[in-house]
């Protein structure tokens, strides 16, 4: 939809009010009708690429570093990427959220000693503005910002680098509130890069109109949507050759200031399509970074035949009409079973060690599976009903999971047992876990079906000397609460802080 079909559909005077006052003279004094008629208007000043690139510059020299960090990531790594540019105003919350969580992860996962010189150098640069006053100024952020674009970090690699330092999203790896996601959604407004219109449900929805997202999209770079980029890829590799993937992405490296783009002596297709990904744009792919490289006319014109476009065209006019196929491609979510799923049904079945009843149910072929499958379970509970992904785990002697919480961790343990679990017997294997842990542990999980009454006190004997507390959680009690919020509250991201407690759960303590 079009910037100045949208103003005909403007749901009401506040949010018409909100976009006006990008452009709008004196726009307090009209009413609705008023509005939309100065709108149309000054409809060529919203879709501007030079207003709408100072609105996008003054957002990056934000002083309030919430919107900073929110807008764009609701613009260029959200909604950007959504069939018409529209979302639901929940979903697009919930999108914000998750991209953070994401980022606060993938740090927990980062090896900080495998980076790059321009990393080091980038990280040293972050580490020093934020030891200012523990804050970084909007000066700062400008000289960031400068030297980013110059080594070719990308926003996603800056994010990370802070979310390591315990800097992002906020103090301590804490996520934005929905107030704070309000209030971006209300600058982007006001700014004329976002609307808000209804659908056809009625449901407020989050959209940038066509016009308008035509200029967002060239000032961040983006050629194609994630989705089509990933079908185009998967093209790519099934007509050229592995060393065809290889040889672009080696030029890619070549063709920034960045260091070589890291991959293995013999990369794996699946590794070169996550590499190209993230580091190779769309029109590189297909057309290479000179003349003499890339695909040639005739490929080209061979692969518009096999989409059912015309053939004809110089080699830049047949790319355009490629990255523009796959850019039009619609995400169709296709229901697809985890295999883990099943086992949320005989969770219970699992942590009691019920051997009878998982093989009559052909969840087990032999009693050993019988632990794998629990802890299975539990990561997908983790992952898919409270949508918090587990972290990956290193080494040999580690918990069974591992959860991002602000700048520390959730670790946790699971018992498969016949009988009730005494913590005694495995606090100093847990001990170990936590006191090896490179960040903090706010607390340990122990899973088990049932726990003996001295357990209790031993949690209290543990948090007496040490900073972790110990939470022992019945296999039920973890599934009721992951049940109850994925049918309550959805796409939400729970909140682990409701497991800060010591001792046996008390799940009166949840506000759900």
């Amino acid at each position: 939809m079009k910037f100045v079909k949208y103003v005909e559909q403007i749901p009401n005077i506040t949010i018409a009010k909100r976009v006006a006052s990008a452009y709008v003279a004196d726009y307090r004094r009209l009413d609705i009708d008023e509005i939309k008629e100065f709108l149309i208007k000054t409809e060529k000043q919203y879709t501007s690429f030079e207003n709408i690139s100072n609105r996008l510059d003054e957002i990056k020299l934000d002083s309030n570093r919430a919107v900073r960090i929110i807008a764009p990531i609701l613009l260029r790594d959200y909604l950007l990427d959504q069939d018409d540019f529209i979302s639901v105003a929940k979903d697009t919350e919930a999108a914000v959220l998750s991209y953070e969580k994401s980022i606060v992860d993938e740090s927990n996962n980062f090896d900080s000693s495998k980076i790059s010189k321009d990393f080091a150098l980038f990280k040293h640069m972050l580490d020093a503005a934020w030891a200012h006053n523990d804050d970084i100024s909007v000066d700062e952020k400008n000289l960031l910002e400068t030297l980013r674009k110059y080594l070719s970090i990308s926003n996603k690699e800056f994010h990370i680098l802070e979310a390591k330092s315990g800097r992002f999203p906020m103090f301590g790896n804490v996520l934005h509130s929905y107030a704070d996601i309000e209030d971006a959604r209300k600058v982007l407004q006001s700014k004329g890069l976002l609307v808000t219109i209804r659908n056809a449900d009625g449901v407020m929805c989050d959209m940038i109109p066509e016009d308008i997202a035509v200029c967002i999209r060239e000032y961040y770079g983006i050629e194609i949507r994630s989705y089509g980029y990933e079908k185009l890829i998967d093209y790519v590799i099934k007509k050229t050759k592995k060393q065809y993937l290889i040889d672009i992405v080696n030029r890619a490296s070549q063709s920034s200031n960045k260091a070589k783009i890291e991959i293995s002596n013999s990369p794996t297709l699946s590794e070169l399509k996550e590499v190209i990904l993230k580091s190779v744009s769309p029109s590189n792919l297909v057309g290479g970074f000179s003349i003499r490289d890339g695909m040639d006319v005739s490929t080209l014109s061979n692969w518009c035949a096999d989409l059912g476009l015309l053939m004809s065209g110089t080699k830049n006019v047949l790319i355009e009409r490629i990255l523009g196929y796959y850019d039009s491609l619609r995400r169709i979510e296709l229901s697809t079973e985890d295999d883990r799923e099943k086992l949320m049904t005989f969770y219970v079945e699992l942590a009691s060690r019920d051997l009878k009843a998982l093989r009559a149910n052909g969840v087990i072929s032999k009693d050993l599976e019988c632990e794998h499958l629990f802890e299975d379970a539990t990561n997908y509970l983790f992952e898919k009903m409270l949508l918090n992904k587990p972290l990956n785990l290193t080494g040999t002697e580690h918990p069974d999971g591992k959860l991002s919480f602000k700048d520390k961790y959730i670790m946790w343990d699971n018992k498969s047992k016949e009988t009730p679990v005494n913590l005694k017997d495995h606090i100093l294997q847990f001990e170990r876990y936590i006191k090896s842990s490179d960040k903090d542990v706010a607390v340990f999980m122990v899973i088990a079906p049932s726990f003996t009454a001295q357990s209790v006190q031993e949690c209290v004997d543990f948090a007496l000397n040490n900073d972790t507390q110990i939470l022992l959680i019945t296999a039920e009690e973890l599934k009721t609460v992951a049940e109850m919020w994925a049918k309550k509250h959805g796409n939400e991201i729970f909140n682990l802080g409701y497991f800060k407690q010591n001792g046996r759960f008390d799940i009166k303590l949840l506000n759900i």
